[in-house]
């Protein structure tokens, strides 16, 4: 059986939590280089090395570019940045948000089976909406191993859900468990990479699958809807790629941030109508009152529409 010997793991939210859980299980002599992705906020925590090399006894470092891998070390992707891997270095792309996110899921797992094929286990651990799920699935078609945090014991189930149901996973397991699943799976026969893939994710083409009527929610661009097994993952031409799940939550989020806008413009309007009525007519001045009153009310309509607890918004919102 071939060592898989390359082993990637993203995580969302309640992610740091299950990571120190997961690498204190680990072995100090594991035959085997980890590479982490974490959600994170833009220029946030850079503590999560010092965290998980206090947690277990493998070395951890924040991932740079052109950091050689090395069996025995975890590579963390820093904030804001994709991790992308490369036969014998690392690599750091800042290019599109996938599923909202950078570093993203999904881009380090296309990465690593497109470079490492068989030899990839990709982990996906506790977390919200899709991200993850689409990767699974490339890594699964290169031949490599699948696994998920059971979704009853995560923090947050929807990502382990997600991929799950898109029907990639071979191991739904407890955290206890993933570790040593991973040392069985890194051992076996040890060869070198014979793939020799493009440095950074690739920009779709122009061509290709249908376009939609959806608009991309990051930069406005038309998009196209791919198939990934079972999976549906919405791409635009300059390379922002969302599940359905991070498609409506982003959707969502457009949606809100516009109406917020609506009644900030609306207040605005009202104070102009209400100036204007120093020096108008009677007649006029009935016009305004009019039109003010008709503002009100339509303002008074949108903020219950904002501040009403939606379905949609509960079940796609996102820790900040």
């Amino acid at each position: 059986m071939i060592a898989r010997d390359r082993i990637v793991i993203g995580a969302s939210a309640g992610g740091i939590i299950a990571l120190k859980q997961l690498v204190a299980n680990l072995p100090a002599d594991l035959h085997a280089a980890i590479f982490i992705s974490l959600h994170m906020v833009e220029r946030g925590e850079m503590l999560l090395p010092q965290i998980l090399e206090a947690a277990g006894p493998l070395r951890c470092s924040m991932a740079a570019e052109g950091m050689p891998i090395e069996d025995g070390h975890i590579y963390i992707a820093p904030p804001d940045f994709h991790l992308v891997l490369s036969p014998e270095t690392i690599h750091l792309s800042h290019g599109p948000k996938e599923g909202l996110q950078r570093p993203s899921i999904n881009v380090m797992f296309r990465s690593a089976a497109a470079t490492f094929g068989d030899r990839v286990t990709g982990v996906l651990l506790t977390g919200m909406l899709d991200d993850g799920a689409a990767g699974l699935w490339e890594i699964l078609q290169c031949g490599g191993a699948t696994v998920v945090q059971d979704p009853e014991e995560a923090a947050y189930r929807s990502m382990p859900e997600s991929a799950i149901r898109s029907l990639n996973v071979q191991y739904i397991l407890r955290l206890q468990e993933i570790a040593p699943l991973l040392m069985r799976l890194s051992m076996g026969e040890r060869r070198p990479t014979k793939i020799d893939p493009p440095l950074l994710p690739a920009v779709p083409s122009l061509s290709g699958p249908p376009l939609t009527r959806q608009a991309c929610p990051e930069c406005g661009g038309v998009m196209r809807l791919e198939d990934r097994g079972t999976l549906m993952e919405y791409t635009c031409h300059v390379g922002h790629r969302l599940g359905l799940q991070s498609m409506i939550c982003d959707k969502t989020d457009v949606v809100e941030r516009s109406m917020w806008k609506v009644l900030s413009q609306s207040e605005e309007l009202i104070e102009l109508l209400q100036n204007s009525q120093v020096d108008a007519d009677p007649a006029h001045r009935a016009t305004l009152q009019a039109e003010i009153a008709a503002r009100l009310h339509d303002m008074a309509t949108i903020r219950a529409v904002l501040e009403r607890p939606g379905t949609v918004r509960r079940a796609t919102s996102r820790p900040r």
